[in-house]
């Protein structure tokens, strides 16, 4: 029996398949495979999932560094002096010629990527209905960012920061644009009174938090537990602050369907570094984990 070839599938169904595939290998792995994918990866369609790959590179950094970068370059033979993520960024979202639906920024952003993807004309072709959009905190970060730009995502329900500077006034153009907002995740944020405060009062209904990697007090995760009636699913594991075993915050988080925790001691991490110093290579799995209080709990009404 004769064996199809893959430039013979069905092009309805790769452009499914293609909408599920990560963005790298949409860029460098599957235009490779043949003609006929290559050209069914050119298919709008295809890229109403803009998650760009996972970088936050300590400071200073130098954009050349983004992992993808290299790649892409090297695939495709451009000239890597006249290059830069910020046009990567910009070729990407035209791809989605308005498909796209999601957009998370890489966390070597420039300001003039974000202000690209927010501009009233390039908005209305390529990214009207962003539903999920996430901010990395090299953005966060600039004294200068317009976060009022934020306010074009009119259909924005899923909002992720890669840390908690410019709290209050991200949740401010939210609460006052955002209508259908109501999932909010912050990564490695410090969540003081100001930051619980403003999460209580910009988006009291919000249904989903994440807070992992979070330094949050005792007091303040009470402030969002009492506030924030509305949640369905609260995580914060690997933080910093409060006591995993606290039976008032177990109590009051009865009406959260899903609280998801998992509470990291600073002063055992330090106990866990010096019993290894000491071991040294001896009793292997004695003292594994006691460095590190690692409990996962539901708490269901």
């Amino acid at each position: 029996m004769e064996q199809r070839k893959w430039e013979d599938l069905d092009k309805d169904c790769l452009v499914k398949v293609f909408e599920k595939v990560d963005m790298e290998s949409l860029l460098l792995d599957i235009p490779f495979v043949c003609k006929s994918w290559h050209k069914e990866t050119l298919n709008p369609s295809c890229w109403n999932s803009l998650i760009f790959p996972d970088f936050e590179p300590e400071f200073p950094y130098n954009e050349r560094d983004y992992p993808i970068f290299d790649r892409f370059v090297s695939e495709f033979g451009l000239d890597r002096d006249h290059f830069s993520v910020t046009a990567f960024i910009k070729f990407v979202v035209n791809r989605s010629q308005g498909n796209a639906v999601s957009l998370k920024l890489p966390g070597c952003s420039s300001l003039e990527a974000f202000e690209y993807v927010t501009d009233e004309y390039v908005f209305s072709l390529k990214c009207p209905n962003i539903m999920f959009f996430g901010l990395p905190r090299c953005l966060l970060w600039k004294d200068d960012i317009d976060l009022e730009l934020m306010g074009k995502f009119k259909n924005l329900f899923m909002l992720a920061l890669g840390c908690s500077t410019y709290l209050d006034r991200v949740l401010a153009v939210v609460n006052k644009h955002c209508k259908l907002f109501s999932h909010l995740i912050l990564s490695n944020a410090q969540i003081g009174k100001k930051e619980a405060t403003a999460i209580v009062n910009l988006i009291p209904d919000i249904k989903l938090l994440s807070l992992n990697d979070a330094q949050i007090d005792r007091d303040y995760l009470i402030i969002l537990l009492k506030g924030c009636k509305e949640l369905v699913m609260l995580e914060a594991k690997d933080c910093i602050g409060f006591d995993e075993g606290d039976d008032e915050i177990a109590k009051m988080a009865s009406h959260v369907k899903s609280f998801h925790y998992r509470v990291k001691e600073i002063g055992s991490m330090f106990a866990e570094i010096d019993a290894e110093a000491e071991v040294d290579g001896e009793g292997e799995g004695e003292g594994e984990g006691e460095g590190e209080v690692d409990i996962e709990d539901r708490v269901e009404p």
